[in-house]
């Protein structure tokens, strides 16, 4: 690999993050907040695969290069060629975000919060993260969901005979994503990976005090959606 294609290289990595950041694509596989860092590796890449690019057409035009010697270059390691995989997978194969492969697969989680829940906000119903009503759920004994019909948006992933609403949480990017699933009943099984909205209300079961438990909602309404533009939570 010259220096030319180099430059060719960086250009293509570059492009293709700028391009996952302005399109939205970026958010199947990391966190929001991590957009500002990757338009600026973005434009650095640019910037240094143009840079190399000039500095080669330069050392050419200027006459550097003796015709009587023989071309001198610097080549860098076969392995660099594995910098275009993530360029061909994004282009070519376009990964799309987790889903019920994934939570199949990832023991859910409720994470013990730091301290008590708060009350819910008004409204009926409520619309909370899946998260955010496990962990009321579990960790407080659905204290602060008594009496109250919650709206709740995920995917469905199998589970024995029914099906979980599911969620993935990202705490930096899709490799550490953490399931958090919940148990919907009064309903039927659904295709996996179908996204639906709910309305429910708290009922005991599922565990209590246990970061493994799945509680459980008493489904009211059930609404089939497209899958938003930011799957996670």
């Amino acid at each position: 690999m010259n220096r030319s294609v180099q430059g060719v290289v960086l250009l293509l990595l570059g492009g293709t993050l700028g391009r996952l950041g302005l399109s939205g694509t970026y958010l199947r596989y990391v966190k929001p907040s991590l957009l500002p860092w990757l338009l600026l590796t973005s434009a650095l890449l640019v910037v240094l695969g143009a840079w190399a690019l000039v500095d080669e057409l330069r050392s050419h035009g200027d006459g550097s290069a003796d015709e009587d010697s023989q071309p001198h270059t610097h080549n860098s390691p076969r392995i660099a060629w594995l910098l275009l995989l993530p360029v061909m997978a994004v282009f070519v194969i376009a990964p799309p975000a987790l889903g019920a492969f994934a939570a199949e697969r990832t023991p859910a989680v409720v994470t013990p919060p730091a301290s008590a829940a708060p009350a819910l906000p008004a409204g009926d119903p409520v619309v909370v993260a899946l998260n955010d009503y496990a962990a009321r759920a579990v960790w407080d004994a659905g204290q602060s969901l008594v009496n109250r019909n919650v709206e709740m948006t995920g995917f469905v992933t199998p589970s024995g005979t029914g099906w979980d609403l599911t969620r993935l949480t990202l705490t930096c990017c899709a490799a550490d994503a953490i399931p958090t699933r919940i148990k919907p009943l009064g309903v039927t099984a659904l295709p996996a990976d179908t996204w639906v909205t709910v309305i429910g209300h708290w009922v005991p079961g599922g565990g209590l005090n246990s970061e493994s438990a799945i509680p459980w909602i008493q489904v009211t309404s059930i609404v089939r959606i497209a899958a938003p533009k930011n799957p996670y939570e």
